[in-house]
């Protein structure tokens, strides 16, 4: 039901290919069925770290830094998904934030998915959400040993984000530099690791 690829720290799922997770139900039947990849992925200083190590600076000034919806702040980039129009033609005045949210994914669509394919992103490019998450649908499908071991994966793989992340962006503080104001520099400290 689950794998995990040690090449590129991701746990992996055949089952996302027909996700049946009720939370990411398409918000209309004429919407396509796209599972978890409702999400707008950030783009922290690790997945830009790997770009800038492949010399990738292309695909990251024009999928990312320069993405015309995106939202770009000291440390990271938010990559938001595209959200169908009839979402707009929903009343959600009487919803809480959390709800409002909760119903925009499920009319949302990440720029990386492609129907078919699944993300398009390099595995070393996504995001440590993207490469740990398993949606409760098929958790509860694992026998205790593939649970024990999937907690121990996204672990691993959110510890190794979180502290790369943690560490360069004190530095980054410490040197005034943020993607805001001066991304080359950045990059150019990236570069140098």
């Amino acid at each position: 039901m689950i794998e995990y690829d040690k090449t590129n720290c991701q746990i992996l799922s055949e089952a996302c290919f027909n996700c049946n997770d009720p939370y990411f139900k398409p918000g209309h039947s004429n919407l396509p069925s796209v599972g978890c990849c409702s999400y707008s992925p950030v783009i922290s200083l690790f997945e830009i770290y790997k770009m800038v190590k492949q010399k990738d600076y292309r695909f990251f000034m024009n999928e990312i830094y320069n993405n015309p919806n995106c939202t770009i702040y000291d440390d990271y980039i938010i990559i938001h998904a595209e959200v169908h129009p009839s979402f707009h033609q929903k009343k959600t005045d009487h919803l809480s934030d959390i709800e409002k949210d909760d119903l925009k994914l499920s009319f949302s669509t990440c720029q990386f998915f492609q129907m078919y394919k699944g993300c398009t992103l390099y595995p070393s490019y996504k995001n440590a959400t993207c490469r740990s998450f398993i949606c409760s649908t098929i958790e509860s499908q694992l026998d205790d040993h593939t649970q024990k071991k999937m907690i121990e994966w996204t672990r691993t793989i959110q510890v190794e984000a979180q502290t790369f992340n943690s560490y360069h962006r004190r530095v980054l503080v410490k040197n005034k530099l943020s993607f805001k104001k001066n991304v080359a520099a950045v990059l150019t400290y990236l570069e140098g690791l």
